[in-house]
């Protein structure tokens, strides 16, 4: 549908929700909106598992509008409704709602490694690329992680089915250690003789990838 990608990777924050004027009733959170000059109203459903649904009601009448939901039809009353919902979801968007892109509890605990150890946040810097973000120190801006979601036969695994990777700085002659091309690999997309890929699958133990990010988020550090 036309607003389905306005909410995807993302995961609703519900007390920002509040904040921003929802209601919590009959196990949702809800948002009415007047548009297009108090002639219809927008309803926003936030339900428990982060789902969304939108509906528009002609106050006149009671009933509810469609058109502006059918991408084959056009004109100037109906470019309005969209245009007024279009506004309204992006601002909950982004003013209620976190990007959410790495599903595994690997990934979701190295995230939050990062956050409390270092202060750091995902950086989605590719709009082309929406499953990929970097981690980067404060003090000088440089990248010590770069998440992402490939397909495994992208580093010569086989199947296509899609894995999350961590590529983090590394000494040249640990990486010559590290590389077995089963679970550490030479950086994926980046210089080989100084980062390294980790695959985030369960087969390395977190501790061990914690202190890769040590390593990594130190010679981020390091003046050439």
């Amino acid at each position: 549908m036309i607003f389905d990608d306005i909410f995807k990777h993302k995961t609703p924050i519900y007390e920002k929700l509040l904040d921003f004027g929802f209601i919590f009733k009959n196990d949702q959170y809800m948002y009415h909106k007047k548009i297009v000059d108090n002639q219809f109203e927008l309803h926003v459903s936030v339900f428990p598992d982060g789902k969304i649904q939108t509906k528009v009601f002609d106050l006149d009448t009671g009933e509810e509008y469609r058109l502006h939901l059918i991408e084959g039809v056009s004109g100037e009353f109906v470019g309005k409704v969209r245009t007024d919902c279009l506004e309204i979801l992006h601002s909950i968007s982004n003013q209620c709602f976190k990007t959410k892109i790495f599903k595994t509890e690997y990934a979701n605990k190295i995230i939050n490694y990062a956050k409390e150890k270092y202060h750091s946040d995902l950086e989605y810097l590719w709009e082309n690329f929406p499953e990929y973000a970097v981690l980067r120190r404060k003090d000088n801006q440089k990248w010590y992680a770069v998440l992402m979601i490939v397909e495994k036969n992208k580093l010569g695994l086989s199947g296509n089915e899609k894995i999350e990777i961590i590529d983090l700085r590394e000494e040249p002659q640990e990486i010559m250690n590290l590389v077995d091309r089963k679970r550490f690999f030479g950086g994926y997309h980046m210089n080989k003789k100084s980062w390294i890929t980790l695959v985030l699958d369960g087969s390395i133990d977190l501790q061990d990838i914690y202190d890769h990010i040590n390593v990594s988020y130190l010679l981020a550090g390091k003046k050439k």
